[in-house]
């Protein structure tokens, strides 16, 4: 059995819609997924701490060591 990424921007944004209506900290986090291309496992160890500044304003950058490929 393959997997195949969802191509299909129509078919993301419906796949975003969908889980917006459920529960939007899971549309956050697989709008967060798309965007960085990172794995759940490597998402969902992340902290505010990781991503804000003070105040609620973002980082420059992050840096992360991926825990599957170790990059």
């Amino acid at each position: 059995m393959t997997v195949e990424p969802i191509r299909d921007k129509k078919k993301i944004n419906q796949l975003y819609q969908y889980l917006n209506g459920g529960n939007p900290k899971y549309a956050l986090i697989f709008k967060f997924g798309i965007n960085t291309g990172l794995r759940i496992g490597d998402i969902i160890s992340l902290r505010a701490d990781d991503i804000f500044l003070n105040e609620w304003s973002f980082k420059e950058y992050l840096i992360l060591k991926e825990k599957k490929t170790t990059k």
